[in-house]
C-alpha cells in the first residue's frame, strides 16, 4: 500500500476513534453525588491498655475501664438528633457497675441517642459528622466488673447494635419520553440508563427503561443492600425473617404520573435473601407519538431503618 495512502488511513481512523470518544463523554452523565456504601461507622475506642503483642485490651481485677464509642456519618444523609440509638449487648449489665442509665429509671441502661445531628459527607465535609458516646456515669471514673474471678483471666466479649434511620437518594439523569419508537434521534426508551447512588449501605446497581404499552414508559431499578447490617422500614422493628425499606419519588407533582411498586407492594418492598430487590415504576400518562421528545432526570429516595453490630473486648487479668 502506498506510504501516502497508509497515512490518511490511519489518519482517519484516528479522527473517527476521537469523535466516537467525544460523543460518547458528551452522552456521559456525571454522578451528582459523592458516592460509596457507607452509612453511620461506629468503632469501640480502647477500653484499658492495649497489649501491643496480642492486640487486646486489659486491665487488672478492681481496676475500672472506659465504655466509649465513636460514631461517624460516612453517607450522604444527615442523621438527625435521636435517630440514632446505640445499644450494649453481650454482657449481663447488671454484673458491671456505673453503666449510663444504671440508676436513671427514665433512661434505658447501656443505651444511649445522638442529642445532636450527624452531617453528612459533603464537598465541604468530606469526613461527615462525628459524635462520641460515654456510656459511663457522670460521676464515674469507668466501668467496673463486680464478679470475683475464679481464674487468672476473664474476657469481657461487648457488643453493641448501632441502629438508625438512613435515606439513599436515586437519579436518573436522562430518561427518555419518547412516544414513539422509529424516532432515536433524541433518546432511546429501550436500554439501560444512567443511574447513580449517594453513599449510604442501599444502593441502586441498574435502572433499565423499557416500554410498557403504547406511548407509556417503565424504569425499573435493581437495589441491593451492599452492608452487613439488616434494614427495616423507619418506626418498625426488626425481622429476622426479612428485609423491608420504602420509597418514593420526592417531587409529589411528577409522582402523580407515576405508580412505584415492587415486588407487587406499592411503595414499599422487601429484600431477598441475598439481599437484592427491584422497584418498578411505571408512568401512567400515555406520550403520544407527536408529543415532544426529551430526556429528564427521575428522582427516587429508599428511606429505611439500618442495624449494623460491632464488637470489642477486654481482658480482666486476677490481680
Amino acid at each position: 500500500m502506498d506510504k501516502k495512502l497508509l497515512s490518511l488511513t490511519l489518519l482517519t481512523a484516528l479522527i473517527l476513534i476521537v469523535g466516537c470518544a467525544e460523543e460518547a463523554q458528551e452522552t456521559s452523565s456525571a454522578s451528582p453525588f459523592l458516592g460509596g456504601t457507607k452509612g453511620i461507622v461506629a468503632e469501640f475506642q480502647d477500653m484499658g491498655i492495649r497489649n501491643e503483642r496480642t492486640g487486646q485490651n486489659e486491665i487488672y481485677e478492681g481496676e475500672t475501664f472506659p465504655i466509649e464509642i465513636l460514631v461517624w456519618n460516612k453517607g450522604e444523609d444527615d442523621v438527625e438528633p435521636s435517630n440514632l440509638l446505640v445499644s450494649l449487648m453481650g454482657i449481663n449489665l447488671p454484673d458491671f457497675d456505673n453503666i449510663t442509665g444504671e440508676n436513671d429509671p427514665n433512661v434505658e441502661e447501656g443505651a444511649l441517642s445522638n442529642i445532636a445531628k450527624i452531617e453528612r459527607i459533603s464537598e465541604f465535609n468530606p469526613e461527615g459528622g462525628e459524635i462520641p458516646l460515654n456510656f459511663i456515669e457522670s460521676d464515674a471514673d469507668g466501668a467496673n466488673y463486680t464478679i470475683n474471678l475464679t481464674g487468672s483471666s476473664y474476657n469481657v466479649n461487648l457488643f453493641a447494635s448501632v441502629v438508625y434511620n438512613y435515606t439513599t437518594y436515586v437519579a436518573v439523569p436522562k430518561l427518555c419520553y419518547n412516544g414513539d419508537p422509529a424516532n432515536t434521534d433524541i433518546c432511546v426508551v429501550d436500554e439501560e440508563k444512567d443511574v447513580f447512588s449517594s453513599a449510604a449501605p442501599i444502593q441502586v446497581k441498574k435502572a433499565e427503561e423499557k416500554r410498557a404499552g403504547s406511548g407509556i414508559i417503565a424504569v425499573e431499578f435493581d437495589v441491593e443492600n451492599v452492608g452487613s447490617g439488616k434494614v427495616t422500614k423507619q418506626g418498625e422493628g426488626f425481622d429476622n425473617r426479612y428485609d423491608q425499606f420504602e420509597f418514593k419519588m420526592p417531587d409529589a407533582t411528577e409522582a402523580a404520573n407515576w405508580a412505584c411498586t415492587s415486588g407487587g407492594n406499592t411503595d414499599w418492598g422487601r429484600l431477598d435473601k441475598s439481599g437484592k430487590a427491584k422497584i418498578r415504576c411505571k408512568r401512567n400518562t400515555q406520550i403520544q407519538k407527536n408529543d415532544a421528545v426529551y430526556t429528564r432526570e427521575f428522582d427516587l429516595e429508599i428511606k429505611y431503618k439500618y442495624k449494623d453490630i460491632i464488637q470489642d473486648s477486654v481482658r480482666i487479668l486476677k490481680s
